[in-house]
């Protein structure tokens, strides 16, 4: 009987080490799950915006056709910027206007190009980016088509003509 007595009285002495030792494996069990990472080659980062793009099933010269809604960052905006004529206008206006450059033909490249850019309070436009590439070939082509685009009805504000961003797809299908 005095041998448990003294085994159990030797636990008690150590008590506090004892404590001490499990908050420290418990902090490392915890500290080892936050470092832990998992080794996803896909991993996405970054900034996105969404777009939306709509199928126009009505064939436009024998040609099924994508007809972009309109994708606009400033969300403040009242009444968004207008291509003048509206989207109908704008389909023409690509549609007369791109150049499919030769080498991009022979090479088979076609694809979608999204192209950012800023109205201006004075419909002009500036600042334009290739959002998504292709080719080097098609971006300086999709960026000279929204370059030469004619001027645009300013988006509005509480009845003011203010800056807005627009971000618009430009098709390249080699037919």
């Amino acid at each position: 009987m005095n041998r448990n007595k003294y085994k159990n009285n030797k636990l008690e002495q150590h008590r506090g080490l004892l404590l001490q030792i499990s908050i420290i494996i418990s902090l490392m069990i915890v500290l080892g799950a936050f470092n832990y990472k998992t080794k996803n080659k896909n991993k996405i980062t970054g900034n996105f915006v969404e777009i939306n793009l709509e199928l126009d099933t009505n064939k436009i010269n024998n040609k099924r056709t994508i007809k972009p809604l309109p994708t606009f960052i400033n969300l403040h905006v009242d009444t968004p910027a207008q291509f003048p004529g509206g989207e109908i206008a704008l389909q023409k206006y690509f549609k007369k206007n791109l150049q499919y450059p030769e080498k991009a033909k022979k090479q088979n490249i076609q694809g979608r190009i999204y192209v950012k850019f800023t109205i201006t309070r004075h419909g002009k436009i500036k600042n334009i980016k290739i959002v998504r590439s292709i080719n080097p070939l098609i971006d300086t082509e999709a960026v000279r088509l929204i370059k030469n685009m004619p001027d645009w009805t300013p988006a509005k504000s509480k009845n003011e003509q203010v800056e807005s961003k627009k971000i618009l797809p430009v098709i390249f299908m080699n037919n």
